[in-house]
């Protein structure tokens, strides 16, 4: 299973581009449809510049953000959207939840 970033078609520009980026979101693709969806992807990470490992380059493009709906091809390849260069902006690196933070603080009782 991997999980993608989804975009609707009416959020899509004819150049390719996501109209408004923080309406993608993450989902299962299964034989073409959505099978399921999450919330909208969060922009701290996702369109931060200094964040480049998690950016919406690759969003795969959908009839509709439902699940159930199709994704679109292009011929014989699916149909691609990305956020336009300048919807990214240095927004800082998120801070990482280390050991401590994963493990209730690193006690145990």
């Amino acid at each position: 299973m991997r999980i993608r970033h989804l975009a609707a078609i009416d959020n899509v520009d004819a150049e390719g581009f996501l109209r408004d980026p923080t309406q993608v979101r993450h989902g299962i693709v299964v034989a073409g449809r959505i099978a399921d969806l999450a919330a909208p992807v969060d922009p701290l990470t996702h369109l931060n510049r200094d964040f480049p490992e998690h950016g919406l380059d690759d969003c795969l493009v959908a009839e509709a953000l439902a699940i159930g709906a199709a994704l679109l091809w292009d011929g014989d390849q699916m149909r691609f959207a990305c956020a336009h260069p300048a919807a990214y902006a240095p927004l800082g690196r998120p801070p990482r939840a280390g050991p401590a933070a994963l493990s209730g603080g690193g006690r145990r009782p």
